[in-house]
């Protein structure tokens, strides 16, 4: 059941009477809207809630026992189950074939004459998200930093509630857990900000993301050494907004549909594009999955304490499994280690400024901030070759071809007529830039003056962009982009 659907808008109507009815009572609100979640997740395929389940049960098991284990290496080994438990089965489900591939390459260079062929698994909707959603949960009663939650109906209703389930945010049981032992409050402005949060989710989706892939991007990315390279660079920009647009508009979506229950979701993004730095970059861009690795990889492995050696080298860790972590590709280890070099590039440079006795944080003034976004943003485009020819179905062999070929055709001096772009998808990308890039309060503007609107005319305006959307999708909605990681 996509957000971007009729039946997801009816859904939710329904639930949310049926909670708020049943607001008074604690237990019987949390069952229903935890067996909502479940229909919800089996609406794709009913099997995948079997492994929701089974991924519940099992952490919420192991810390139980956690909770009444004083050994510490007895707490080790039950932590240790949590990771292998988790990591297994995503490693199973998401990363077999790459495993089966890597090994028939290796055995070919060792001179064996082996056959990759695919094993044809399905990929369960949002497991990297709730997998890395329950290992934080027992990592962190590990470390003894939040109390073990004995209800399994609330563990239950935090791994599962669906508008973060399948594509994030992910949320941790520090700050979400505490909600539950609550009773929901739902005020005016509340109100106001999730309906807001839903409509611009819907407008990003389906007006521009939507538009910019059919119309721009599948027609560059097909096979981009049948277009210019014109075409190839204005299709790299328009994949670059599309999939911003596309993630941010499901997770504006899923924090508007969570504060309809009275729930609050952490943001996942703040203008990524107006990076000044790389590092700045993924302090703005999918910030829950950041911050997930930076506390539970990247801390524990030294973060930026020891050597410089030893400091590019948790970098060099920790960007190689955010580029795993979003799929079994070796155009994704790419991803990953192009971007820790960036990372390990940006404080090389830093420190050498500190040693010569610069400040720790530069005063930007207007050419500054213009050259440094615009590297920023370039670094990143460039990066989303890999990104965008790893497409699932792909071998590594495969998504390596198809990178080679987005660069053969950049730099092949093939610069002819555009031919994907119509003034109107030009005006589109052009503005979509430029809003991205205007001050934070001319934004936050536009909500402010939505929240003053009669609570009549914002359910109209709600109404609209449902309306909207019906009419571009003509009863099919498309994927969202982050459904396949």
């Amino acid at each position: 059941m996509a957000f971007n659907s009729l039946e997801y808008a009816i859904f939710l109507v329904a639930v949310f009477f049926a909670f708020w009815f049943l607001a008074r009572f604690g237990l019987a609100r949390l069952a229903m809207l935890t067996v909502a979640s479940w229909v919800f997740y089996a609406a794709a395929n009913p099997w995948f809630l079997t492994l929701l389940v089974a991924s519940t049960v099992n952490d919420y098991v192991l810390a139980r026992w956690m909770e009444r284990q004083e050994d510490p290496r007895r707490r080790r080994w039950l932590l240790i189950a949590s990771l292998v438990s988790n990591l297994g089965l995503l490693g199973v489900f998401k990363y077999t074939n790459f495993f089966l591939e890597s090994g028939v390459a290796i055995g070919n260079l060792l001179g064996a004459d082996l056959v990759f062929t695919r094993v044809e698994i399905l990929l369960p909707a949002g497991i990297s998200f709730y997998t890395f959603q329950t290992l934080s949960y027992t990592i962190d009663v590990y470390r003894r930093k939040i109390p073990v939650e004995h209800s399994f109906l609330r563990f239950a209703f935090f791994v599962g509630f669906f508008p973060q389930l399948v594509a994030g945010p992910i949320v941790r049981a520090a700050d979400f857990l505490p909600q539950t032992h609550k009773r929901p409050f739902f005020s005016r402005q509340q109100a106001s900000r999730a309906l807001w949060l839903i409509a611009i989710g819907i407008f990003k989706k389906t007006c521009i993301a939507d538009l910019l892939g059919v119309n721009v991007v599948e027609k560059v990315f097909d096979d981009p050494l049948l277009v210019s390279s014109w075409d190839v660079l204005i299709g790299l920009y328009a994949y670059t907004m599309q999939i911003y647009m596309d993630f941010s508009a499901y997770t504006d979506i899923a924090i508007g549909s969570a504060l309809l229950f009275g729930y609050h979701l952490p943001d996942n993004f703040d203008r990524p594009y107006a990076a000044v730095s790389i590092q700045d970059f993924w302090r703005r861009w999918h910030k829950t999955l950041g911050s997930w690795l930076r506390d539970y990889l990247y801390y524990p492995l030294g973060g930026a304490r020891g050597s410089d050696m030893r400091v590019y080298f948790n970098l060099f860790v920790t960007f190689l499994l955010i580029g795993f972590w979003h799929g079994a590709n070796v155009n994704f280890l790419l991803y990953g280690c192009g971007h820790a070099l960036a990372m390990c590039v940006n404080r090389w440079w830093r420190k050498r400024r500190e040693r010569a006795g610069g400040p720790k944080k530069l005063k930007l003034d207007a050419w500054g901030l213009v050259w440094r976004v615009a590297l920023t943003l370039h670094f990143v485009v460039f990066m989303r070759i890999l990104f965008r020819a790893a497409d699932p179905k792909y071998t590594s062999e495969q998504a390596l071809a198809k990178a080679g070929d987005i660069v053969s055709r950049i730099t092949d001096g093939a610069f002819e007529a555009v031919t994907v772009l119509t003034p109107a998808m030009a005006i589109l990308l052009i503005g979509c830039y430029l809003v991205h890039w205007t001050p934070r309060h001319w934004v936050e503007a536009t909500f402010h003056g939505f929240r003053r609107m009669p609570f009549v005319v914002q359910g109209a305006v709600v109404a609209a962009a449902l309306l909207v959307m019906a009419n571009a999708l003509s009863g099919r909605p498309l994927p969202f982009e982050y459904f396949q990681f």
